[in-house]
């Protein structure tokens, strides 16, 4: 079995739902080889103390479940979901913190990771259930006029171009934007279709069925203007502009634009955002940052520190762009 990281981003659910979801991961049938929880709570709080969380920690060392609660940066879910891509698992099954996995959900989404897979998804039901029956293609194109495949009871396995909520996904390969606000509005879509870019399979799959409580405060509800939603909204519809092409971002100097030249004309539909137009055709920079905000995802250099990359540059290029 692939080794596999349990990642809960814990905001404002402390004493409601947070437990829960823990017991849940606990009762798995399949355990994750580790649990971190990021604590991203505007006051952390030490639970050690806490009876309940007492009782959670036992469970948890008595299931053999190695966990680590960590406290993180008050950055929004997305940059807690980007350090848990990166701890060096093969796998990510990401878990809501008002979320409540019945305990057959990781083992059968393990069931149909492979070579080809980049995510993995079952049902999320959020009582009441009002989707069943309905049609979904779980194409990105009609995620304005159709709902999510995994608002109801999957009958059969399904292959799509973007997943919600919960999920299991191939790690290391995608990053996060973190350009999005705190509310993170869009970032699994955002994120799981980047796998789909990237040529892995998304499948939704049946008899995987996690409960979504859809807790009506903590976590996104916590922030309530609407410009955060609307400035997150941009940035995916912006993205979404060019999702028939591969975005290259090259936010570095005249000796990377030559060795990446190299590498352009294998990949597939280019738009070029870079500084030097005169070696490598492309938009400027301050037109990149201005449509998808942060763009330290592009770094080739951030994804050779990461890939622990041992071969060239040009190299890189090529696994990151084509």
């Amino acid at each position: 079995m692939p080794n596999v990281l349990c990642s809960v981003s814990a905001r404002g659910r402390t004493h409601t739902t947070l437990p829960m979801a823990l017991q849940a991961i606990i009762h798995q049938t399949q355990k994750p080889d580790k649990l971190v929880i990021f604590d991203d709570n505007d006051d952390p709080q030490d639970l050690r103390s806490d009876p309940l969380y007492q009782q959670l920690f036992y469970m948890l060392q008595a299931k053999e479940i190695p966990w680590e609660w960590l406290y993180a940066g008050k950055k929004g879910q997305h940059h807690n979901h980007q350090m848990a891509n990166w701890m060096g698992y093969d796998w990510v099954w990401r878990v809501d913190d008002d979320a409540l996995p019945e305990p057959n959900v990781l083992q059968n989404l393990l069931k149909h990771t492979g070579p080809t897979i980049g995510g993995v998804g079952g049902s999320v039901l959020t009582p009441p259930n009002s989707f069943e029956g309905a049609t979904s293609t779980g194409k990105i194109e009609h995620i304005y006029i159709e709902p999510n495949a995994q608002w109801q009871r999957i009958k059969r396995k399904q292959e799509v171009e973007h997943l919600h909520c919960t999920f299991l996904y191939r790690a290391g390969v995608y990053d996060y934007n973190l350009a999005l606000s705190r509310v993170a509005h869009r970032e699994e879509t955002l994120f799981t279709y980047g796998l789909h870019k990237k040529g892995y399979k998304l499948l939704v799959v049946p008899n995987a069925v996690t409960w979504h409580l859809k807790a009506p405060s903590g976590g996104i509800r916590m922030e309530n203007r609407q410009e955060l939603f609307n400035h997150d909204e941009q940035i995916f519809r912006n993205t979404m502009a060019f999702r028939d092409q591969t975005i290259v971002v090259l936010n570095s100097g005249m000796g990377d634009h030559i060795v990446f030249s190299h590498v352009l004309p294998h990949i597939k539909n280019p738009v070029v955002f870079g500084c030097y137009p005169e070696i490598v055709p492309s938009k400027s920079i301050a037109e990149a940052q201005s449509l998808f905000g942060d763009i330290e995802m592009f770094n080739i250099y951030g994804k050779m520190h990461h890939w622990k990359w041992q071969s060239s540059l040009e190299d890189a290029y090529r696994k990151m762009y084509t």
